[in-house]
């Protein structure tokens, strides 16, 4: 069990999945009060707390069962880069490196998909939604294939 919620936490699932809560919460805040939407406006937010607050108990009771190998619940700097193996340094810095040349390529055409379509209100935030998404996907495409799971 323990090693299921060990990988579980450490995949992309959990941030994606808080990242695109954040940003629907975001996007359906935009409607009108009075509009429907505003209820999942409310229920993304909802969700997002009730995720946050699941995933943080998680990491609390397996620090507890696994003092000798603690998670990290939040913070700054994430966990990958306090690895002091050169082999996992080097694999951290592969996958950083393939995140950035997604950005080269991904930050210009956000910014010409947000002038296309400056007149839907939601652009930015879908544009914005791809780019954190796919950040955690090349990231974690990376880990994996160097790390040959």
């Amino acid at each position: 069990m323990s090693k299921v919620l060990e990988k579980l936490i450490r995949s992309p699932i959990v941030p994606m999945l808080l990242f695109i809560l954040l940003v629907s919460f975001f996007a359906f805040s935009l409607y009108d009060p009075q509009d429907e939407k505003q209820i999942l406006a409310r229920t993304f937010l909802l969700l997002l707390a009730a995720l946050t607050f699941t995933w943080y108990v998680l990491v609390k009771r397996f620090n507890k069962k696994n003092p000798e190998n603690r998670l990290r619940s939040a913070g700054l700097v994430p966990s990958e880069f306090l690895d002091t193996d050169e082999g996992q340094q080097w694999i951290t810095f592969k996958a950083c490196r393939n995140v950035y040349i997604f950005f080269s390529v991904g930050l210009p055409i956000a910014a010409g998909a947000c002038f296309l379509f400056s007149g839907f209100v939601l652009t930015p935030f879908i544009v914005i939604g791809v780019l954190g998404v796919g950040q955690y996907l090349v990231y974690w495409q990376t880990i994996r294939k160097l790390n040959k799971y």
